[in-house]
């Protein structure tokens, strides 16, 4: 599960990350990848899941998520359920 302060991704008590405009930084200051819209992108551009109604679709593997579940795993904070399903993609479940 990862919880969402304000813009800081937290699991266990620990800061994974962070959600900025458009992308994704993990806990070390790092830009792990980003998002638009309504697709999810790793650091060097390549599409790994996009949002199409009501789930996530992962492009590798053709695996799916309902975003009502994926809003179960990443809680709190005020993030839009793209900058939700990235933290999911880019920074596990």
């Amino acid at each position: 599960m990862i919880k969402v302060i304000g813009r800081d991704l937290w699991r266990g008590g620990v800061k994974i990350g962070y959600v900025g405009d458009g992308h994704i930084i993990d806990h070390s200051g790092e830009k792990v990848g980003t998002y638009s819209s309504d697709h999810v992108y790793d650091k060097n551009g390549h599409k790994l899941a996009h949002i199409e109604g009501d789930y996530i679709y992962f492009s590798d593997s053709g695996h799916q998520i309902r975003i009502e579940d994926n809003n179960r795993d990443v809680i709190g904070g005020s993030l839009s359920n793209i900058q939700k399903a990235a933290a999911r993609v880019l920074l596990g479940e």
